[in-house]
């Protein structure tokens, strides 16, 4: 059903190394001990068909030995956050009817008796069968978001999976001497890319649930002498406003970031950062449809290139697309189109849609606009779908963003409809609603009743630390 070289089949190459802290209970787990117990629970869920579990994660040492034990029965698994509104998960558990549910709620889902426990974690079989078909390739399904109940699915191969893990460990030399910790959601492909990439290549991860944003957190990372942690934008606001650069981590060699655009404020402030402490800074771009990375900016090339998204990573290509013709000439902006054997199979909306294969042949059309410069060194500069008409002149949403950012070095969120320009900016000072809004008007000549500023001190964001746009939208609607 899968490939032999799949990563969690090198598990026994680095049998005891130590695989897996969880910093909750200082629980250990070696490689030969995460193969053993992931084989003996693969082959009490292993079923005569291909058949699809749900696994509620958390960043546990359980939640990683079930995920990797539900690849090696070759069923396919959807990862959900622990925490996901009840009514989602009833939403999805009818839309989906998975074989299994694992979750350390023990209360078993309507349709579904125990089945047997994995220390907190309980798993659930569903008692009538469900009939259906699986494409055998199917290994991992994503949610798109991470936080909603959308039945939309990011449909994720074994390919996928191993080549998007070897490529991030073969640009960030990652070897058995690191020790990430999970500063990020299991379930976000992000957060799942640092689990992968990391048990290739025989690194112990450290599992905790706390965040970055508490000293705790550092205080962990100091006492197990983790070597990186990564961050979405949110992140990486939040690092800078507790004075980060005073907390001393001898051991941090890189840090990373993706999961959107960072403003080119922060990627200076924290490339000086790492400068100056002899540690890399590492940029980077992504999607869930591509397992997670397609692009990363070098450190050493990232104060020539502070705002670029970088060079593809290894095994992928990159280009610039207009109307179906590739674009040659540097700076002509276009869709940025990726290449790739991590390149999702498409997506599934229904259970029908588990059975479809390779819908889109390694290509993925993503949706950012944005060029590339005369050294190949790619850039976005917006959403297709980011766009707003105000009396006809068309208005990009994520430029008007970045401009109010990069001018006032505050965080802002831009969002509207046609012929009105939303801004929430984050701030508790009454007059930068002002000087942002004059801004706006001189930059875009705009009409004062054409654009809404408001201030908030703290902008919404969901789980994986992106703004979260229908929550901004309704905090206009409320007016």
């Amino acid at each position: 059903m899968h490939q032999s070289n799949n990563f969690w089949s090198n598990l026994k190459l680095f049998a005891d190394n130590v695989a897996l802290i969880d910093t909750a209970n200082k629980q250990t787990l070696t490689y030969k001990r995460l193969d053993d117990e992931s084989d003996f629970i693969s082959d009490k869920i292993k079923l005569s068909h291909k058949g699809l579990t749900f696994l509620f994660t958390t960043n546990n040492l359980e939640s990683v030995v079930l995920y990797i034990a539900l690849l090696k029965s070759g069923s396919a698994v959807l990862l959900l956050d622990e925490k996901l509104n009840e009514e989602i998960r009833n939403s999805l558990i009818n839309n989906y009817k998975p074989d299994f549910i694992i979750s350390v709620s023990p209360k078993a889902p309507a349709g579904y008796s125990d089945y047997f426990d994995y220390h907190s974690l309980h798993l659930f079989e569903r008692e009538e069968r469900q009939s259906r078909e699986i494409f055998p390739d199917l290994a991992v399904l994503l949610s798109t978001s991470g936080t909603t109940g959308s039945p939309k699915l990011v449909k994720l191969s074994y390919k996928n999976i191993q080549s998007n893990a070897d490529s991030i460990a073969e640009y960030l030399n990652i070897d058995e001497n690191e020790r990430p910790i999970t500063a990020l959601p299991f379930n976000y492909s992000f957060g799942l890319s640092i689990i992968n990439s990391h048990l290739l290549k025989g690194s112990a991860i450290i599992l905790t649930e706390k965040t970055v944003f508490f000293r705790d957190f550092w205080n962990l990372f100091n006492e197990y002498k983790c070597t990186s942690f990564a961050g979405v934008p949110y992140t990486y606001t939040m690092l800078k406003r507790i004075g980060f650069e005073k907390i001393a981590l001898p051991s941090l060699r890189y840090f990373t970031q993706a999961g959107g655009k960072l403003s080119e404020e922060f990627i200076r402030f924290f490339n000086d950062y790492a400068a100056k402490s002899n540690k890399k800074f590492f940029v980077m771009y992504g999607q869930t449809e591509a397992t997670a990375r397609i692009t990363y900016v070098p450190y050493d090339k990232l104060s020539g290139k502070i705002g670029s998204i970088g060079i593809s990573i290894p095994g992928g290509k990159l280009n610039i697309m207009n109307d179906g013709v590739e674009v040659s000439r540097p700076k002509e902006v276009g869709e940025i189109v990726y290449k790739g054997d991590n390149v999702m199979l498409g997506y599934a909306e229904t259970l029908s849609d588990l059975s479809k294969g390779d819908e889109l042949n390694g290509v993925l059309f993503t949706g950012d606009l944005g060029y590339k410069d005369e050294d190949g060194f790619f850039y976005v500069t917006g959403r297709m779908k980011r766009f707003i008409k105000i009396f006809g002149l068309r208005i990009n949403l994520d430029e008007v963003q970045k401009m109010i950012e990069n001018h006032f070095k505050i965080s802002a969120a831009c969002t509207g409809k046609d012929d009105l320009l939303q801004i929430l900016v984050h701030s508790d000072d009454h007059l930068t609603e002002i000087k942002v809004k004059e801004e706006v008007m001189k930059m875009y000549q705009l009409n004062f009743k054409s654009l809404i500023v408001k201030s908030a001190n703290q902008i919404p964001t969901n789980t994986n630390g992106k703004y979260d746009y229908n929550k901004i939208k309704e905090m206009f609607e409320n007016e």
